[in-house]
């Protein structure tokens, strides 16, 4: 088998995955970690990221090595490739500690769409995965596999007809809570499959739906990174992108709140730069190689990140940085 980069997901209203509703859709959360593959190539194991084979000395090749049901399984579904999520903190980090350094598969490809897979499946029957000119199997059919194996899976919260995009972003915003513990909202988004579905160029494509608060914090995050661009800022937002997640000024935004009732804004700021400071910066010299950091440049881009994630703390509806003044200088 050769190399074969994973499909870009497309956005609801992308004219990819135009007509992609008008059937039964499969909903699945969209989980923020890594992607990764495992395959064979001659009988033998083989592991990609999105967009480079891995030698196998990397975290991820040195799990599925070491994976017996992952071995089992390429041995005897040669030609199958499995995609998964390789569960590793990047922005969404209000998953339950439980999650970390595990895989979940979220789609299972075929490379001859006509292949034909006997198996024993966890109960002991015997079964016969027919693909039947499909290359991505369904779930309802991968998952019998994967548990006989012992490979996890990412699961589906809801099988819906011809849902609308209403329903979907209610999905989104309110039902995406796999791996996510009560009370800590819900994740990045949700992705939404047809199997018997091809776009209008011929393509099998899938379709996400971003969560209203994710996207908006995305959406001020790049504005963020224009005014850094033009101000100078470039370690300094760089080493706030990469440790002030959503989930760090949330966690101190709760904190706060329990312990005061209310919450105000220059005790957010400032907790969340202690935060910073005291948590994150041994890694970051280690990680951007001894910077040259200009701290009153750090704790600006560090208190607009926190206006963008908590905007209605400092009453604003989105980010707007002139009329603050004075809340920059934060004790």
């Amino acid at each position: 088998m050769v190399f074969i980069r994973y499909q870009h997901v497309e956005r609801i209203d992308s004219d990819e995955v135009e007509g992609l509703l008008d059937g039964t859709c499969h909903v699945f959360p969209k989980m923020d970690g890594s992607n990764m593959c495992v395959y064979s190539e001659d009988g033998v194991l083989r592991t990609m990221s999105r967009n480079v084979a891995l030698n196998g000395r990397e975290p991820f090749a040195r799990f599925a090595e070491g994976h017996d049901g992952i071995r089992r399984f390429v041995r005897d579904f040669p030609g199958i490739r499995l995609y998964g999520e390789w569960m590793v903190p990047h922005t969404v980090r209000s998953y339950i500690p439980e999650v970390w350094d595990r895989w979940f598969v979220f789609d299972m490809m075929a490379e001859d769409p006509d292949a034909e897979y006997p198996y024993t499946d966890a109960e002991g029957r015997e079964r016969t995965l027919r693909c039947g000119g499909r290359t991505y199997i369904p779930y309802g059919e991968y998952v019998p596999i994967l548990e006989s194996y012992g490979i996890e899976y990412v699961p589906v919260i809801g099988v819906l007809d011809s849902p609308d995009p209403h329903t979907l972003l209610d999905m989104a915003d309110n039902r995406n809570t796999w791996m996510i513990p009560e009370g800590c909202g819900c994740g990045e988004g949700i992705v939404v499959k047809r199997y018997d579905y091809r776009n209008k160029y011929g393509r099998v494509t899938w379709a996400k739906v971003i969560s209203s608060a994710f996207s908006g914090v995305k959406r001020e995050a790049r504005k963020l990174k224009r005014r850094a661009s033009e101000s100078g800022a470039g370690v300094e937002h760089s080493i706030v992108v990469r440790y002030m997640t959503p989930d760090v000024v949330n966690k101190e935004y709760d904190r706060i709140r329990v312990e005061a009732g209310a919450v105000e804004p220059r005790r957010l700021l400032g907790s969340v730069w202690h935060c910073l400071v005291t948590e994150s910066m041994w890694d970051a010299v280690k990680r951007f190689r001894n910077p040259r950091v200009d701290f009153d440049v750090l704790r600006r881009e560090c208190e607009l990140y926190v206006k963008v994630v908590r905007p209605e703390v400092f009453g604003l509806s989105s980010l707007d940085v002139e009329p603050l003044g004075d809340m920059y200088d934060v004790e």
